[in-house]
């Protein structure tokens, strides 16, 4: 059968829907992804221009990736300083409480040795004692009933016993240690009596007296369960003044006062006492009418030296708190008698003990804060590892140009050392020292005010170079993608004409089939 060649008409309106249907597929695309170039083909200068822009959007985002690190390490060190800095103030606020402590005094003695509640009594047996009276005339006896008592049981005993005495645990010279103290709450003095087990006071090694007696447990106080011997008359914490013989052999209630002896000294209620002996007496004697007298004075034999089974002395001392005066003396109480006495004298009262504990109280809590700055320090939760506050630096860099970086230089923060706070607390107990402290922490308020100042310059800085970052990655994003952008309205009206378009073409090719297969029936 013979071919009919399609005619011009028939190959112009092929040609015609071909370009109509490619032209409606790309503005569809157009309309669709609302880019008028899609690669450099479309228009390379366009296309160039807005890869260069977007290119520039995409790298300032890596930057400002890397300046939001520096930013976090910057705020995350900064609210670190501000724990420290609270830290500090609270220190100084301790420091201040210790400094204000210092001045109360306090009738007490203090163990050197380390003891705290837990510490068991050493040595004792069941039915040992231990045993304080208080000038007010109130005793408080412990009788052990095992071997495993506690200091801190004793403790609690006598402070329940409301005798004038207290018994508490005071922080140590050496940090994380802390000694025994008794102390009188009632402005009286008071005595560790004989009876006591030289076992238990062993464990109270290095109390000391403002009368100058010498502690020695074995020689002043029981053998375990036993009647305490001759010598062993206790020890006496008195802060009133005192006035002690120094007879070679000592003496003894039995020991003569020959007839003649007097003495007249001030009582402790500041009257002027005499006692005359018209015949011959004793020491025990002259002890029960002082006694008797029942005017703040004292007599008691004591075993002032320490020494094994004395000697023992005759003191007289004020249990007033006062000084204590002869004013005259005679006989037994002369310089020569046989008492020991200096003659007309004065014996001085005491100043009070400085009452350390509350200020090493307070100096444990402020060697607390101390490790506590030290583990902020070294825990800084920076979030790229690297801790201004531990020596290490940060780069920063700001822009896309490779430029120099922001360096931002770390500290080796911590306390002793930059922050200069070296003084422990455990050594309150010393006003230079204290004072050291104060010192110390104020200058190490002044470095973390000057730290946080020199990292929130940095911070402001590169917030500012962040933000205005982010302000060119819009902008660039916004020109890069307008460049290659169609416009919608353009591109909507020319689908439409091209659907119109494609229309007619479609017709017209149909037409001239029609026309075709007409011819070809006719030839047929």
């Amino acid at each position: 059968m013979p071919m009919i060649p399609i005619n011009a008409s028939m190959t112009s309106s092929i040609s015609i829907l071909k370009r109509t249907n490619d032209l409606f597929d790309l503005t569809q695309q157009r309309v669709a992804s609302g880019k008028k170039v899609f690669n450099s083909t479309d228009d390379s200068a366009r296309y160039r221009l807005s890869e260069n822009l977007l290119g520039r959007n995409r790298q300032l985002d890596s930057i400002n990736n890397n300046v939001s690190l520096g930013l976090a390490t910057l705020e995350t060190t900064d609210n670190t300083l501000k724990q420290m800095l609270g830290l500090v103030q609270s220190a100084l606020t301790l420091i201040s409480k210790a400094q204000n402590e210092g001045s109360n005094g306090v009738r007490a003695t203090t163990s050197t040795a380390a003891l705290d509640p837990t510490s068991v009594v050493t040595g004792v047996t069941v039915g040992s004692v231990f045993s304080i009276t208080s000038d007010s005339g109130r005793t408080f006896n412990y009788t052990f009933n095992s071997t495993t008592v506690t200091w801190g049981e004793i403790a609690n005993a006598l402070n329940a016993s409301n005798i004038g005495v207290m018994a508490d645990f005071v922080p140590g010279p050496i940090a994380g240690t802390s000694n025994l103290r008794f102390r009188s709450i009632n402005d009286e003095d008071f005595t560790f009596n004989p009876n006591t087990d030289q076992n238990v006071m062993d464990d109270l090694a290095g109390l000391t007296s403002p009368n100058g007696q010498v502690f020695n447990a074995a020689n002043l106080f029981a053998n375990g369960v036993a009647a305490p011997g001759a010598g062993e008359t206790g020890f006496t914490v008195s802060y009133g003044g005192h006035i002690t013989g120094a007879a070679g052999a000592g003496v003894t209630l039995a020991t003569a006062i020959p007839a003649g002896s007097s003495i007249v000294f001030e009582d402790g209620n500041g009257q002027f006492r005499t006692i005359n002996y018209g015949a011959a007496t004793t020491v025990g004697q002259f002890i029960t009418d002082i006694t008797t007298m029942g005017a703040g004075v004292r007599a008691e034999l004591v075993n002032q030296s320490g020494g094994a089974g004395g000697p023992l002395q005759l003191r007289l001392r004020n249990t007033n708190g006062g000084n204590m005066n002869i004013v005259g003396a005679s006989g037994a109480f002369a310089p020569a008698g046989v008492l020991g006495y200096p003659g007309i004298v004065t014996g001085f009262a005491a100043t009070l003990s400085q009452n350390y504990a509350l200020r090493l109280a307070y100096g444990q809590q402020y060697d607390a804060i101390i490790e506590n700055l030290d583990s902020l320090a070294q825990n800084n939760p920076v979030p790229d590892g690297r801790n201004l506050l531990q020596g290490e630096n940060v780069s920063v860099m700001l822009d896309e140009f490779s430029g120099n970086p922001i360096r931002l230089a770390g500290v080796m923060l911590n306390a002793a050392g930059y922050l200069t706070m070296s003084q422990p607390g455990a050594s309150w107990a010393n006003d230079t020292f204290l004072q050291n402290s104060a010192t110390q922490a104020r200058q190490a308020e002044t470095i973390l005010l000057q730290l946080q100042a020199q990292f929130a310059t940095f911070n402001n800085y590169i917030r500012t170079r962040y933000d205005l970052n982010k302000t060119y990655m819009s902008e660039a994003k916004t020109q890069g993608d307008e460049i290659v952008a169609s416009d919608p309205t353009e591109e909507s009206a020319s689908l439409l004409a091209l659907q119109t378009r494609q229309q007619f073409a479609v017709q017209a090719v149909s037409i001239g089939n029609e026309v075709q297969q007409s011819l070809l029936r006719l030839l047929g």
